[in-house]
């Protein structure tokens, strides 16, 4: 991942159109890299996960194209390059897992991330009939070291409605969010078996996915 960490590094302080264009081929290199190392990836998760649909990296990675027509931020790229390899491809509201590279922070993360409501609601209803699973999955000595528990940035103050703040597991229907997330050191990235890295933190993530994908279904 040599060329697309120089890249992302240029890139960040070279944040224009004009810029993008008359260095097309260093990005064309750096995201050849990066494709190549996510085409690793589709084809271990394959190998362990069946969920998982014929994919292209194509199918997985994100643009680097910003959308700012909302956004105070008018910079048109992205500083980072990531990829979602989800068992409804990279834009539904099914599991699955994600990996972001940018020169200063590495992570990779599963589950569902802010899904729309009719997905929320039917991952809500799954956690209040079936939660004890969750906190199962959540418990495991392996997975709470490597991952800690859910992200609660998410969480609504009072429970959603139709929820009573006393229904068993409260604390996770309260979430809009589903993921767990692990940072990894930056210089990972240079070495040799960074795919096998990331597959291995991917493969532990796998029990929080079936849980999800069950509700969704």
């Amino acid at each position: 991942m040599k060329n697309a960490i120089a890249f992302l590094k240029k890139l960040k302080k070279n944040n224009t159109t004009e810029w993008m264009h008359a260095h097309k081929d260093e990005y064309q290199t750096a995201k050849k890299e990066f494709d190549f190392l996510v085409q690793e990836l589709i084809t271990r998760i394959s190998s362990w996960d069946s969920r998982l649909p014929f994919m292209e990296p194509k199918n997985c990675t994100f643009r680097i194209n910003r959308d700012i027509r909302f956004s105070d931020d008018k910079t048109p790229y992205k500083t980072h390059m990531g990829a979602f390899f989800s068992y409804g491809g990279k834009k539904s509201d099914l599991p699955g897992y994600y990996i972001h590279i940018a020169p200063n922070e590495v992570f990779v993360a599963g589950g569902v991330w802010m899904p729309e409501a009719p997905s929320l609601l039917k991952v809500r209803r799954h956690i209040m009939n079936a939660g004890d699973e969750l906190e199962a999955v959540l418990k495991n000595s392996t997975f709470k070291k490597t991952f800690g528990s859910l992200g609660m940035d998410s969480a609504l103050v009072r429970p959603p409605k139709g929820f009573s703040a006393d229904a068993p597991h409260i604390e996770f229907i309260k979430l809009k969010s589903f993921v767990v997330m692990k940072k990894l050191d930056v210089s990972d990235v240079m070495k040799p078996g960074f795919g096998k890295l990331v597959d291995k933190n991917f493969k532990l993530m796998k029990p929080l996915n079936d849980f999800l994908y069950e509700g969704l279904i």
